[in-house]
């Protein structure tokens, strides 16, 4: 028996030791709920449930991503919405004034509506935003852009157009319709004679010049003439500039002007017809009735070499250029007008870059792309439309026809994208739910085991207590036999 080392009470202290190492342990994962809470419970387990709750996480953030898309497609269509509703009051109005009761008082008011209409679409165009981000102007889709933007501007793309390099050639301006005449025998002060009485016809609208009417009433009525059927009347002096006006009574002076009629807008389309019913009125004006008819601009594609297809087709329309291919393929060009322009290429380059991509996984590359186009009233083509004239209202109902048929095929792919979208939060959520079960068979603890595992702990830390108080008793024995 020794008494220097109490071998018995060392065994029971390390044996309590260690049922207190695995008791603390227990308790640890009871109070936090988790089977895991440091690396050295279960290296390889730690690495296994960081990399799942990474993805966890993951998909979580991609489900309130996929949400956000929807929300911002929504707001899209919502404006594209009223832009359908705006376009078939437009069509509205066109059929209206296509019909012969109406006179060019009516059609310039109804005029008036299709304009501010316009604006209201070109506005939308420009400021319709979610989180900041442009929505209808075509922020969101591909860029592109000229090398050389005094041949060509770009004004939109079909979803069919991938990047690339684009070459188009503009080999003839486009003009307006003109008619120039020289000065007349009207000078400021002078009145319209019986002689000069007459009517003024000009592309089926008519106005009467009557005796008396001074030279700036008679200008003012060719200028409201020329706005009805969507021209300008300029004026200008022998010398090119502004003529001249009667010091002090500031009156327009025919006898010092040149008076030009010139369509506003570009191409063959826009015609010019002057007549009058007293060639006397005529002359006293200054008018001619030659006509320099406008023309569309030419363009073509080189070689296949310049990035459109052998089965590519270019048309224009006035000073508009569109290219167009197989499967939807489309390309829209502002040709500029001067010599830089005439006989020139450009090389349009078309970027992967602009398109809005929503990152809908929990890894890299897991995105979709979303793509608005321009919807701007120059990209629907119904920036030109003018209802004053009974052949205007008629050329407008197309026009609008495409532009609503252009609206109603973006809604509809916003409508898919937005279907998409709602099954990617399903399958999201879905994900994230299995993956957060394989997570738990990992990490977390299971609490009825471990309660169950406690209380063994527990009783067995009791008894060795109780084991230790026992043998740091039998040293006291050994002072028995010393008192012998």
């Amino acid at each position: 028996m020794r008494i220097n080392h109490n071998i018995p009470a060392l065994r029971a202290l390390h044996q309590l030791n260690k049922t207190n190492t695995t008791l603390d342990k227990t308790m640890q994962r009871l109070s936090s709920g988790l089977r895991i809470n440091c690396a050295a419970d279960d290296a390889a387990g730690l690495a296994i449930a960081q990399k799942m709750d990474t993805q966890v996480r993951g998909l979580h953030q991609a489900n309130r991503n996929a949400m956000d898309g929807i929300s911002l497609i929504q707001t899209a269509e919502g404006a594209l919405n009223e832009v359908h509703a705006m376009l078939q009051r437009i069509r509205e109005l066109a059929v209206q004034v296509s019909n012969g009761t109406y006179d060019a008082t009516d059609r310039r008011a109804v005029n008036d509506e299709v304009v501010q209409l316009q604006n209201e679409i070109q506005r939308i165009s420009d400021h319709i935003e979610f989180n900041e981000r442009k929505l209808l102007n075509g922020e969101i889709d591909r860029r592109a852009f000229p090398d050389n933007e005094g041949v060509v501007k770009i004004i939109s793309l079909s979803d069919t157009v991938s990047p690339g390099s684009y070459k188009i050639k503009v080999t003839a301006d486009a003009t307006k319709a003109t008619i120039a005449g020289g000065p007349g025998t009207i000078d400021a002060g002078d009145k319209i004679s019986d002689a000069q009485v007459g009517t003024i016809n000009l592309n089926g609208e008519e106005v009467r010049i009557e005796k008396g009417d001074t030279a700036d009433v008679v200008f003012n009525k060719l200028r409201d003439l020329a706005e009805t059927i969507g021209a300008n009347l300029i004026a200008y002096a022998d010398d090119g500039s502004d003529p001249d006006y009667t010091r002090g009574a500031q009156q327009y002076n025919f006898g010092n002007m040149h008076l030009v009629f010139e369509m506003k807008e570009y191409g063959s389309e826009y015609k010019l017809d002057l007549n009058a019913s007293n060639s006397a009125l005529l002359s006293a004006l200054g008018l001619s009735t030659t006509v320099k008819q406008g023309k569309d601009a030419q363009a073509k594609i080189t070689s296949t070499a310049d990035g459109f297809s052998a089965t590519a087709t270019v048309s224009t329309k006035g000073n508009v250029i569109t290219v167009t291919d197989i499967n939807g393929f489309e390309m829209m060009f502002e040709a500029q007008q001067g010599a830089e322009a005439s006989d020139s290429t450009a090389n349009v380059k078309v970027l992967d870059a602009g398109p809005l991509d929503l990152q809908i996984g929990a890894n890299e590359g897991q995105f979709m792309e979303i793509r608005i186009q321009n919807l701007s009233p120059q990209a629907l083509g119904i920036d030109k439309i003018n209802l004053s004239t009974s052949d205007g209202a008629q050329k407008a109902i197309t026009v609008v026809d495409k532009a609503i048929n252009m609206i109603s095929s973006v809604r509809s792919k916003l409508g898919a994208y937005q279907n998409r979208l709602e099954h990617t939060v399903a399958n999201l959520s879905v994900a994230a739910e299995n993956m957060t079960a394989s997570l738990s068979r990992i990490q977390d603890a299971d609490m009825a085991a471990e309660m169950s595992e406690y209380t063994q702990k527990n009783v067995i830390a009791q008894a060795g207590v109780a084991m230790l108080a026992q043998a740091n008793q039998r040293p006291q024995q050994i002072l028995q036999l010393l008192q012998g």
